[in-house]
This record gives C-alpha cells, structure tokens and sequence, in this order.
C-alpha cells in the first residue's frame, strides 16, 4: 500500500482494492454484529464488491445460515479457529466471491474463560482460486484485544479488514 492510500478510511481502502481488481467479498461476522459491513458501506457503490454481510450470532444461526458442523461447535466453540475458518470458506462458497471474511470473538464484559479470555477474537481470510488450481487458501488470526465491549468490537471489524488487506497482498 502507497501513502497516498494510507490515510483514506480502511472500509474505502478495501472497496478501491477489490473494485480495481474485479474481485468480490462476502462477510461473516459474529462478534462485531454488522460493523465489518458498516465500514464496507460506508462508501458508495459498495455494491461492486460486497456480495453479503451475514450476522449469525448462535449456534443454531451459524448452523442454518453457513452450515458450520456440529461436531466443530461442539469440539471447538463458536470462538475458535476451527469455526471462523469454516465461517470464512461459507461465506465465500454461498456467495461465489473471490474472498471470504469470518470473526468471532469474546467482546465482555463476561464470557471470557481461563483459555478464552474476554478480548480473545478470531479473524479468517479466504480466497477462492481458479477451480482445480489448488490455490484457494484460508489464513485464521488470533488476537487479544484490550478495552470495553464497544473498542473490542470496533478492533476486531478493523482488524477482519486489515487482514483482508494484508491477504491480498501476499
């Protein structure tokens, strides 16, 4: 990324980047409840690149909408490596989009445990390569994010964006 981008809002930053591409986003997101799509739509024409924004926030949710298995709920959590990557690959599979953004996370003040502190957040980037190719790839981040419930949510929505960015670039 150039200066000339570095100060233009990261929601802008990422619809300029898939727009000129020609690339497609859809969006799972759990712990930040619509955030991640607020900063996508805060640019006009958002359209050209944003597929979807799903908001499954329960494990019955998660199930029905991007068909995350049981068996990984039960053995994982919904806040978890394991579920934010199949989050990500759902997301991008039902939309047919060239990238998929997962995150789940523990946003407080309680829900946190001694493994999975209140903070503790999941972030998965996944890109559809050419059929056959073998190509396509899911990257999973962990994070521990200090503050209350708002700046953790807000964090955790900048930080799907950023490693979105960061994926691309690679």
């Amino acid at each position: 990324m150039d200066d000339s981008t570095a100060d233009r809002p990261l929601g802008e930053r990422v619809g300029t980047a898939l727009t000129d591409s020609g690339e497609t986003l859809a969006v799972a997101e759990t712990a930040t409840g619509g955030l991640v799509g607020a900063l996508l739509t805060d640019r006009p024409g958002a359209s050209a690149y944003l597929d979807r924004v799903l908001v499954p926030y329960d494990y019955d949710a998660l199930r029905e909408l991007l068909a995350v298995d049981r068996e990984t709920l039960d053995a994982h959590g919904a806040v978890s490596e394991a579920v934010t990557a199949e989050l990500a690959k759902a997301a991008r599979d039902t939309a047919d989009a060239t990238w998929g953004v997962a995150n789940t996370g523990i946003a407080g003040p309680g829900g946190g445990t001694e493994d999975k502190p209140v903070g503790t957040a999941f972030v998965a980037v996944a890109h559809a390569a050419p059929w056959e190719s073998g190509d396509s790839t899911t990257v999973v981040s962990c994070y521990r994010l200090e503050g209350d419930r708002s700046t953790v949510r807000e964090r955790l929505a900048e930080r799907t964006l950023s490693d979105l960015l960061t994926a691309r670039e690679e």
